[in-house]
């Protein structure tokens, strides 16, 4: 919970968040991009374990500012409350969120792998970053703005066997993706994304390989962590509610001028 001697300046960016919430911060994308985006506002690091907290320090220690915050996304419940309680009490109005966090889930095929640990993915993938979204929420509906980016993986696109309940749980996300578009649309300055970042070399794609699992684009973390930047500090995303692969042309739509996109493009169905 945000301290009540904690002195974060309220810095006004135009149209951009006063202070960004990451899921999956204690390590590899989500740590990432915490790191780089506390050089443009305050920072939330969210993460099952001590990773976030160590994120924070790490960020502060560099002269931004930070707070870490270690949370089971597991328990979806008690996430969206405590995440909802810190927001409200933070003073701060324009949100942007990332979300991050995700487990590999049982390995394939699907027929024999395990169910209780298919609950245990979307709880976390789906439930658990929806449920930080849903705490945020509340402050960006009153405010009338906010920036929400998910990520999608292996599976959420094409056919990904190996690990089939991560693999459902990212092209669920997707599809919560548009929808959450569909409801904000009309509420104020909002922008919804959810992006494929590509094989990222981090821990999830070291056990990822040694399942001798499919590897298809191979991306340097800098390039996700800049997809971010780039969206959550745009003043417009013509690609709001989309599906958008990291080495897709998605800056020209955040350039200010209005781009029509194909009404089918970078969705749920896309075709490759």
């Amino acid at each position: 919970m945000l301290q009540e001697d904690r002195d974060w300046a309220l810095i006004e960016y135009g149209g951009q968040p006063d202070v960004v919430v990451v899921t999956g911060a204690g390590r590899g994308i989500g740590r990432a991009i915490a790191e780089d985006m506390a050089l443009f506002a305050p920072v939330l690091c969210i993460s099952q374990s001590q990773g976030a907290l160590e994120t924070a320090a790490q960020i502060r220690e560099g002269g931004g500012q930070a707070e870490g915050m270690v949370l089971d996304l597991g328990d979806f419940a008690a996430a969206e409350l405590r995440v909802g309680t810190w927001i409200r009490q933070s003073g701060f109005t324009r949100v942007g969120g990332v979300f991050a966090a995700a487990t590999l889930g049982p390995l394939g095929p699907m027929a024999t792998s395990d169910l209780s640990r298919w609950d245990e993915t979307f709880r976390v993938n789906v439930l658990g970053n929806l449920a930080v979204a849903r705490g945020l929420l509340t402050v960006q509906m009153a405010h009338g703005f906010g920036r929400l980016l998910f990520f999608a993986g292996g599976g959420a696109a094409y056919a990904y066997p190996e690990f089939p309940a991560y693999a459902a749980s990212k092209a669920a996300l997707v599809r919560i993706v548009e929808n959450l578009h569909e409801d904000l649309k009309a509420a104020g300055d909002f922008a919804t994304a959810i992006l494929a970042p590509g094989a990222v070399e981090t821990d999830m794609l070291a056990a990822v390989r040694a399942t001798g699992a499919e590897i298809r684009t191979t991306v340097a973390i800098e390039e996700p962590t800049a997809f971010a930047r780039e969206f959550l500090l745009s003043q417009r995303c013509d690609f709001s509610g989309r599906f958008v692969h990291v080495r897709d042309e998605w800056k020209r739509y955040l350039s200010g001028e209005k781009q029509t996109l194909d009404r089918d493009l970078w969705k749920l169905r896309r075709v490759e």
